[in-house]
C-alpha cells in the first residue's frame, strides 16, 4: 500500500519514505567514485538485477535510466557486496558470483569498447534483503521520530530554517533547524504525486515540512539530516458527481460554497474511516465532540492501531477523548516531538493507515469528503494525493473556519522516492 498523507501537510507516505534512505545500492556519491576509478576506460551500469543465467555467466540488468541490457562475467570479474545505502566501495566485501540473485542492486564496471560484449572488472552488489530491512527502518523512523510543522522563515545563507510546530495542546512554538550538514532533500511532485530528490532553495516559507535529525532537550533545535516538503491544500468538500472513467470528482468546497473539480490520479490514495476511528479523531480535534458512538468503538480503533484488544484499548480511548494530550498522543506525530511516543494508540497516522481502500466508484454524489493535494492559485481544481471519506463527526467537530483535520497530520507512505 502506498504510504500518503492527509494533512495540510501530507506526507509527508504513510502515501508511504525522503526515507530516505535511496532504494538503490549505487548513490551519485558512489557512481561518482566508481566513474572516476574508471576513467575513460570503463562505463558503469547501474541497475536492478532482472535475471541470473549462471551457466552463460550473464546478468539481465534493468538500469536506472534507459534500455534493459545484459553483462556478462567469468572467473576473473570481482564480486563486492555493500551494506544499502553504503557510498565507500573500501568497505565492501568479497563475495561469489552465486551470492547474486533477481532483485539485487548492481552496479557493474565494463569496458567501454564492449560493454555487452566483454566481461565486467567488477560487480559491486546491495542485496534486496538489506534494501528492504533498510528501507524498513526508515520507514519506522519517519513515524516516530521525524517533527512536522510550517516553515517560518528560510536563511539560505546561514543554512536555517525555523518552522512552527504544534504541540498536543494545539499550542505553536518555533523550532530551528541547522541545514550545515549533508542533508537529504525531497520534495512532494504534483506530476509524479511523490517525494522527489531537491534542495534547500526549494523550500519556502509557507510550504509544510516534516525532518529527521538530532534534536535537543526540549526539541527546540534540530540538526538537519533529511527534510521532506511540499505546498499542500486541505478542503472539506460535498461531492456533487463522479466520473470514475475520467479520474474525476465534481464537488463544492465546503469552505468556500465554491464549485471544485477533484483529479483522481492511480497514485493518488483513497480510504473511508470506519465509525470508531472517525470519532476518535473527532474528539482529538474538539474533545467535548459528543457522538452515539461508545467509548469502546473508539476502544476498537484504538486497538487496531496499537495491535492491543478493544477491551484493553477501551479505557485509554474514553480518556483520550476527554484529554487532549492523552488524544494527540504526548511527542508523537500530531505533537512533532519526535519521540517514540509517536507510536502511541492515537496516532492518527496508524489509525488512518488501517483504514479499508476504496476505489473511486464507491464514492456517490452528496458525500462529504476531505481532499488534499498540492496548493495551487487556482483552488477550482485539486489533484488529490488523498481522498477521505467517512469524515462527517471530524467535520462537524472541527471548530468553524479551522483545519478539518487539525494540522500536520500525515497518512501515508512513507518511503524512499523511487
Amino acid at each position: 500500500m502506498r504510504i500518503f498523507a492527509i494533512s495540510s501537510f501530507v506526507s509527508l507516505t504513510l502515501a508511504g519514505v525522503s526515507c530516505v534512505v535511496a532504494p538503490g545500492l549505487v548513490t551519485q556519491a558512489l557512481a561518482q567514485d566508481a566513474a572516476a576509478k574508471a576513467a575513460s576506460k570503463y562505463v558503469s551500469v547501474i541497475g536492478t538485477v532482472d535475471k541470473v543465467d549462471a551457466g552463460g555467466k550473464v546478468f539481465s540488468i534493468k538500469p536506472d535510466r534507459g534500455d534493459a541490457t545484459t553483462v556478462k562475467f567469468d572467473e576473473k570479474t570481482a564480486f563486492k557486496r555493500l551494506p544499502a545505502g553504503e557510498t565507500d566501495v573500501k568497505k565492501a566485501a568479497d563475495i561469489a558470483s552465486g551470492d547474486v540473485g533477481v532483485g539485487d542492486r548492481i552496479l557493474a564496471r565494463v569496458r567501454t569498447d564492449d560493454p555487452t560484449g566483454l566481461p565486467a572488472i567488477t560487480f559491486y552488489v546491495t542485496k534486496q534483503a538489506d534494501i528492504a530491512q533498510k528501507q524498513q527502518k526508515a520507514r519506522d523512523d519517519w513515524q516516530t521520530q521525524s517533527v512536522a510543522g510550517t516553515v517560518k522563515t528560510v536563511d539560505a545563507a546561514a543554512k536555517q530554517i525555523t518552522i512552527s510546530v504544534r504541540s498536543a495542546t494545539g499550542a505553536a512554538k518555533d523550532v530551528v533547524l541547522d541545514s550545515t550538514g549533508n542533508v537529504d532533500y525531497t520534495r512532494f511532485s504534483a506530476d509524479t504525486l511523490k517525494y522527489e530528490p531537491s534542495a534547500l532553495a526549494a523550500v519556502q516559507v509557507g510550504d509544510q515540512i516534516r525532518v529527521l535529525g538530532q534534536k535537543n532537550a526540549d526539541v527546540t533545535q534540530i540538526k538537519l539530516e533529511a527534510a521532506m516538503s511540499g505546498s499542500f491544500k486541505t478542503l472539506p468538500v460535498q461531492i456533487k458527481s463522479i466520473d470514475a472513467a475520467g479520474g474525476t470528482i465534481t464537488a463544492t468546497d465546503l469552505a468556500s460554497k465554491k464549485p471544485i473539480t477533484i483529479v483522481v490520479k492511480s497514485g493518488t490514495t483513497l480510504k473511508k474511516l470506519d465509525d470508531a476511528t472517525a470519532l476518535l479523531l473527532a474528539r482529538r480535534l474538539n474533545p467535548s465532540y459528543q457522538s452515539t458512538t461508545s467509548a469502546r468503538g473508539a476502544g476498537r480503533a484504538t486497538a487496531a492501531a496499537s495491535g492491543g484488544s478493544a477491551d484493553a484499548a477501551a479505557a485509554p480511548a474514553a480518556a483520550a477523548a476527554a484529554t487532549p494530550d492523552a488524544a494527540a498522543g504526548r511527542g508523537g506525530r500530531a505533537g512533532g516531538g519526535g519521540g517514540r511516543a509517536g507510536a502511541t494508540a492515537t496516532d492518527p497516522t496508524r489509525l488512518l493507515e488501517q483504514q479499508p481502500t476504496i476505489a473511486l466508484a464507491d464514492l456517490k454524489a452528496g458525500d462529504p469528503i476531505v481532499v488534499t493535494g498540492p496548493a495551487a492559485a487556482d483552488l477550482s481544481k485539486l489533484t488529490a494525493m488523498s481522498v477521505i471519506a467517512g469524515v462527517e463527526p471530524i467535520l462537524r467537530a472541527a471548530p468553524s473556519g479551522s483545519d478539518p483535520l487539525g494540522g500536520n497530520w500525515n497518512f501515508g507512505e512513507v518511503a524512499a522516492p523511487q
